[in-house]
């Protein structure tokens, strides 16, 4: 074939030089894809001129690519209508980050109307955006029928005002992955965010650096139970503390899918992680727990840390910033004999472990506990008389309450207790030690429990007033903790 190429030349320089174009000639769909890049960014400079703003060479660069990287741009309301524009009808942008731009009432219009006419954006990025109240619910609004499967809306001030749009948002089917880590999140009108969460289709969530305790913890464990689709969950640095704890270990009990949990710096305290690990150790799914920066003491590590490898199925435990002792190296070398495990800590100090008697007694100290058990039974008496709650617990009409009226009593209110939270109630009401309460204890500890609540309202009110002082205070070497006068430091 090239022979007979070769006969319709003149010479061989000529067909040499025939070859040599057809190598640099371009393909059609090469020019094709030119043509439409220079098309667009052509609009793109036509748009430019009609706004009256100057062409951003970054966005130029980017026109024609799936990835359009537009955070920390500042791009303010004009920027971002000529760059939406010019995308509108771009079906190649599959992901698009507008993180730090200054949105105005007219940017989020632009931008929800780009929303609802784009059908291939796949992964949108509003960090730092300030996307509440209002703004929030329309972009939500806008997502219903996009196909976003990736959005990250950290840093963006979404608080429990915005907690029925949160709700709609985690219902969307096509959602896969959502971030709302520092946020300002806590604890209230989460109830309808946990029915939301049991039927969601998210893979992965991120609710780290909020607020969210309490209650809040609590109804986000609940729907997390019935959720079938969530593989990871973020919850660090919140303040689970203990009834986030009792929380998550029912949600482990019952969940059978998630295969990461990161519960970093959640005032996660030895009776919070006794409580959790009732729940790990009837999970067989969980193989990643991060319980970095958590108040762990040294000593206790052995028995609690050392409980969570052997009872589960964890492959991977991350404990940064908290130290431990040989015995739980020790542990940890064992369980590696049979399976893999790999574990991250601070440092090794030759610190002896506590007995399970001598743990058992310390973790029941009333101040290891985020909220009074005493405390919680007050408010769960509110404005009625004591003989009245005395008779709404008593089911059976024994007149005496048990420890079973009593768990039922919390699980009726929908708040989950451990059987420490019931020791302490019975132990404080119980006055003659027979394990029940007849109505005269029941009265007696009522006058008790609002005597002690009045002292703790005083003493949180003159705490308060001092916080104004908080830099004489540091200067005069006063510990915020007692405010009481450090004598040797301040010599």
């Amino acid at each position: 074939m090239e022979r007979k190429e070769c006969r319709l030349f003149r010479s061989d320089t000529a067909y040499l030089l025939y070859l040599h174009q057809q190598k640099i000639q371009p393909n059609k769909e090469e020019l094709k894809k030119k043509s439409e890049k220079e098309r667009r960014i052509q609009l793109y400079e036509e748009n430019c001129r009609r706004n009256g703003v100057f062409r951003l060479s970054r966005f130029s660069r980017q026109i024609g690519t799936s990835d359009v990287d537009m955070s920390n741009a500042c791009l303010n309301n004009v920027e971002l209508l000529t760059i939406l524009n010019t995308i509108k009808f771009d079906h190649t942008v599959r992901h698009l980050d507008l993180s730090g731009s200054i949105m105005c009432a007219q940017s989020y219009k632009h931008l929800c109307k780009f929303l609802r006419n784009n059908c291939s954006l796949l992964i949108l990025k509003l960090q730092n955006c300030f996307i509440q109240g209002e703004i929030f619910h329309a972009v939500t609004a806008s997502l219903r029928s996009s196909k976003v499967e990736f959005l990250d809306l950290g840093n963006n001030g979404v608080n429990d005002n915005d907690c029925e749009t949160l709700s709609i948002l985690l219902a969307m089917n096509t959602l896969k992955e959502l971030y709302l880590n520092h946020n300002r999140l806590e604890t209230r009108n989460f109830r309808q965010v946990g029915i939301s969460l049991a039927q969601s289709r998210l893979e992965i969530l991120d609710l780290s650096w909020n607020r969210i305790r309490l209650t809040g913890a609590i109804e986000i464990a609940r729907g997390i139970s019935r959720n079938t689709n969530l593989r990871s969950l973020n919850m660090s640095w919140n303040g689970f503390g203990f009834e986030g704890c009792v929380a998550l270990s029912e949600m482990l009990e019952a969940n059978n899918v998630l295969t990461e949990l990161n519960l970093m710096n959640n005032r996660i305290h030895p009776p919070a992680l006794i409580a959790l690990i009732r729940g790990l150790s009837r999970n067989s799914v969980l193989k990643i727990l991060n319980l970095s920066m958590n108040p762990i003491p040294v000593s206790y590590t052995c028995f609690l840390l050392g409980n969570i490898l052997k009872t589960s199925s964890i492959q991977e435990l991350i404990l940064k910033r908290i130290v431990v002792n040989n015995d739980f190296l020790d542990i940890v070398k064992n369980i590696q004999r049979t399976r893999h495990v790999h574990v991250e800590y601070d440092r090794c100090l030759p610190v002896p472990s506590l007995n399970q008697q001598t743990l058992s007694e310390e973790v029941r100290a009333p101040w290891l506990f985020n909220l009074d058990p005493l405390n919680l039974l007050f408010m769960l008496k509110e404005k009625n008389r004591a003989q009245d709650f005395f008779n709404k617990i008593n089911r059976d009409g024994d007149d005496v309450l048990s420890y079973q009226e009593f768990r039922e009593l919390f699980k009726k209110a929908g708040i989950p207790v451990s059987q420490l939270v019931l020791d302490k109630i019975i132990e404080f009401l119980d006055k003659n030690k027979d394990g029940n309460i007849d109505l005269s204890e029941f009265l007696d500890g009522d006058k008790r429990i609002k005597k002690i609540a009045r002292g703790q309202a005083k003493e949180t009110a003159r705490r308060e007033s001092y916080t104004k002082y908080s830099r004489s205070f540091r200067k005069a070497k006063i510990d915020p903790q007692t405010y009481r006068l450090d004598i040797e430091n301040s010599q």
